[in-house]
């Protein structure tokens, strides 16, 4: 069976500084992200165990668009009210009340980043190479991961790595970011295709 990940990624988008208030300024100033990215889980004892390769767009406040396109095809659509899953494979699609699901995921920061030191415990950026990395360290002890980290170089976001509580790492590096562009959002619109089976509400 192939190991499939949804983001609760999918991600955050901040840039290189050396004080928490530069980082949150940035994020409040975002409206819409938009990136390909090559994703790579490591196991808990750094073992390679799957990359993968996809599309991510944001738009705030509530409006999220995850497409795995390699090595299969998986999709996560959040429409503001519901969000929505479709594994081609299984020609199968989940569909759940948006609610609160993704208000405190790292992807979601991209959208909605209202307060991003209420969530998160910003530590002190360290410098690996050319990358500054910065880690966030979730104040709310019951979610799915312990820190998630990002990496700048020149003011450009480079790669996030999520870790969860079972010591696996996911971590996807950009490229092709574009910030704040009208993305329309019909774009975040989902219709099931004919012939799939629909499961939920």
């Amino acid at each position: 069976m192939k190991f499939k990940t949804l983001i609760p990624f999918l991600l955050l988008l901040l840039m290189p500084a050396v004080q928490a208030s530069e980082l949150t300024q940035y994020l409040a100033d975002l409206k819409t992200f938009k990136a390909r990215f090559m994703q790579t889980i490591y196991s808990s004892n750094n073992e390679k165990k799957q990359v993968s390769y996809g599309v991510i767009l944001v738009k705030s406040p509530d409006r999220f668009y995850l497409s795995y396109n390699k090595p299969f095809q998986l999709l996560y659509v959040a429409d503001g009210k519901k969000l929505w899953s479709f594994d081609q494979d299984l020609e199968q699609v989940v569909v759940k009340p948006q609610g609160d699901i993704l208000i405190n995921t790292p992807a979601m920061l991209l959208g909605n980043p209202k307060d991003l030191t209420a969530s998160y415990k910003i530590e002190k950026p360290v410098k690996q190479g050319n990358w500054l990395w910065f880690e966030l360290i979730p104040k709310d002890e019951n979610g799915s991961f312990i820190s998630v980290s990002l990496a700048f170089e020149q003011h450009k976001l480079k790669a996030m790595e999520m870790k969860d509580n079972f010591g696996q790492v996911t971590r996807l590096e950009f490229d092709s970011i574009v910030k704040n562009s009208n993305i329309p959002d019909r774009q975040f619109y989902f219709t099931p295709p004919k012939g799939v089976d629909v499961l939920g509400q």
